[in-house]
C-alpha cells in the first residue's frame, strides 16, 4: 500500500505538470499571437508542437523500458518537460516556441508511458483503478486550475511579460519530483517477471515487500503477438477520447468561453470545480467496485447525448426556443453552459478518468510487452491529435463551432460502441498474477 501512494505521489506530478502546460497555452494562445504573428495554420501547429515532441518520444522511451526496466529513464522525462517549459518563456520568435513545444512534449510523451505502468505494476489489484485516476485524471485537472490561476495573478501586469510568466512556471511542478522519480525503485512486476535485478530485490524487501521471482519465458515477439489485437483497440479508444478531448482543452477556454460570454479563467473554474472534480470523485468511488466498462460506457453516452444537444443549439437556437444570435446570451448561454458542463460531468465519470488516464493498454497486455504497447497508443493518440488540433482552428472557420461539436458528439457514441464489444472488463484483476508474486512482509 505503502509502494502504491508513493508511485500515485512521484508520478502524478508529472501529469500535473502536462495539465498545466497544455492548459496555460490555451489561455494565452491569442495573447503570444500579439507578439509572435501566425496565422491559422502555424497557430495550430504551435498548439500541436507537444503532440508531435509527444509521440517521438513515447516509442524510444516505450521500448527502453521494456528492455532495461521503467525506472532506468525516469526522472529524464519531467527534466525534458522542465527545460521545455522554461525555454518558452525566452522564446523570441515563432520557431524558438515551437521547438520549446517540441522538447516539453517529448517529455510528456515519455511520461504517458512510464508513469501509468509504473503505478499499474506496484498497484494491490482491488486500489489499481483508484490509484490510476489519481495520477492522471486528478492530478491532470488540478495542473490545469493552477494554470488558470497563474493567469489570473499574472492579469496586471504587461501583457508581454504576463504570456512568458504563465508558460515558464510551467516548469516548476517537473522539477519538484526529478530527484524523487530517480531514487523510485524498479516496479514489482518487472523484477518478478521480465528482469529480477538483485539490488532492486533488496532495496524492496528493506521496505517489508518480499519478492517471488517468476520469469516469464515466452519471447518478446511472442507476447507482443498476443496482445496485438488489444492495443491496436486500446491505441484507437486513446486516439478519439483525444480527438475532441484535447481539442476541447485547448480551445475551450477562447472558443466555448467566448461563445457562453464568459472569460477563459471563469471558464476553467466552473469546468473544473462544478463538473470535472466531481466526476472524477464519482470515478474513483465505483471504479473498483463496477468496474472499467460501464463508467466508459455510461460517461460516453452521456458525452454523445450533451455534445449533440450543444451542437444542435449552436447551429440552430431556435429548435430550443431561443432567437439565432452569433453568440449565445441570456439564457442561450445558461443553456449552453448546462449542456457543456454535462458533458465535462460524464467524461469526468468515465472515459476522461479511465481511457484519458492511459488505463486501459497497461491493464490488458503483458508485462514483458506493457512499455512498447503503451507507447504504441500514445505515438497514434498523439499524432493523430496533433493533426486534428493543428486543423481545428481552420475547420471551426468552415464548418463552424456546432458543425464540430456535433461530429465530436459521434465520436465519443462510436468509442462506447468499441468498449462495449472489444474491450473486457479488468477490475479486480491480477496483472500478471501479481497477488501470487508478491506478498508484503
Amino acid at each position: 500500500m505503502k509502494l502504491t501512494w508513493r508511485s500515485v505521489l512521484i508520478s502524478g506530478m508529472g501529469v500535473f505538470s502536462d495539465g498545466y502546460n497544455l492548459y496555460s497555452l490555451s489561455l494565452m494562445i491569442y495573447t503570444i499571437s500579439a507578439f509572435i504573428p501566425m496565422n491559422k495554420l502555424l497557430e495550430g501547429l504551435l498548439v500541436a508542437g507537444s503532440y508531435l515532441g509527444a509521440a517521438f518520444s513515447a516509442l524510444l522511451f516505450g521500448l527502453i523500458s521494456d528492455l532495461e526496466g521503467r525506472k532506468r529513464m525516469y526522472g529524464i522525462d519531467v527534466t525534458l518537460m522542465a527545460i521545455g517549459a522554461a525555454l518558452q518563456a525566452f522564446s523570441q520568435n515563432y520557431n524558438e516556441l515551437f521547438l520549446s513545444r517540441l522538447l516539453l512534449g517529448m517529455g510528456v510523451g515519455a511520461d504517458y508511458v512510464l508513469s501509468p505502468i509504473i503505478v499499474a505494476e506496484n498497484a494491490d489489484k482491488d486500489k489499481r483503478g483508484k490509484a490510476m485516476v489519481i495520477t492522471f485524471a486528478v492530478m491532470w485537472g488540478l495542473g490545469a486550475v493552477l494554470a488558470a490561476f497563474v493567469d489570473q495573478v499574472t492579469l496586471p501586469l504587461p501583457s508581454s511579460i504576463a504570456w512568458r510568466i504563465v508558460l515558464g512556471f510551467g516548469a516548476i511542478p517537473a522539477l519538484s519530483v526529478i530527484f524523487a522519480r530517480r531514487k523510485l525503485s524498479e516496479t514489482l512486476l518487472f523484477l518478478s517477471r521480465v528482469r529480477p535485478i538483485e539490488k532492486e530485490i533488496k532495496n524492496l524487501e528493506k521496505e517489508g515487500v518480499s519478492l517471488r521471482v517468476n520469469v516469464d519465458t515466452e519471447s518478446f515477439k511472442q507476447r507482443f503477438a498476443s496482445s496485438l489485437f488489444l492495443i491496436i483497440v486500446s491505441a484507437i479508444l486513446w486516439l478519439l477520447y483525444d480527438v475532441y478531448s484535447s481539442t476541447f482543452a485547448i480551445y475551450g477556454p477562447i472558443t466555448i468561453a467566448y461563445n457562453l460570454g464568459i472569460t477563459p479563467i471563469m471558464f476553467t473554474y466552473i469546468a473544473q470545480f462544478f463538473a470535472g472534480i466531481p466526476g472524477q470523485l464519482l470515478c474513483i468511488l465505483l471504479i473498483d467496485k463496477i468496474g472499467r466498462k460501464p463508467l466508459i460506457i455510461i460517461g460516453y453516452t452521456g458525452v454523445s447525448t450533451w455534445l449533440i444537444l450543444y451542437s444542435l443549439l449552436l447551429l440552430d437556437p431556435s429548435i430550443f426556443g431561443l432567437p439565432k444570435a452569433n453568440q449565445l446570451t441570456g439564457e442561450g448561454a445558461v443553456l449552453g453552459l448546462t449542456f457543456y458542463m454535462l458533458n465535462y460531468l460524464f467524461s469526468a465519470m468515465g472515459p476522461a478518468s479511465i481511457i484519458g488516464s492511459g488505463m486501459v493498454t497497461p491493464e490488458l497486455v503483458h508485462t514483458k510487452v506493457r512499455g512498447t504497447s503503451q507507447a504504441i497508443s500514445v505515438a497514434v493518440d498523439r499524432t493523430a491529435s496533433a493533426t486534428v488540433i493543428s486543423l481545428f482552428p481552420s475547420l471551426v472557420s468552415i464548418i463552424g463551432l456546432g458543425g464540430m461539436v456535433g461530429i465530436y458528439g459521434l465520436v465519443a457514441l462510436l468509442s462506447a460502441l468499441i468498449t462495449l464489444f472489444l474491450v473486457p472488463e479488468t477490475k479486480g484483476q491480477e496483472l500478471d498474477k501479481i497477488g501470487n508474486l508478491v506478498s508484503r512482509g
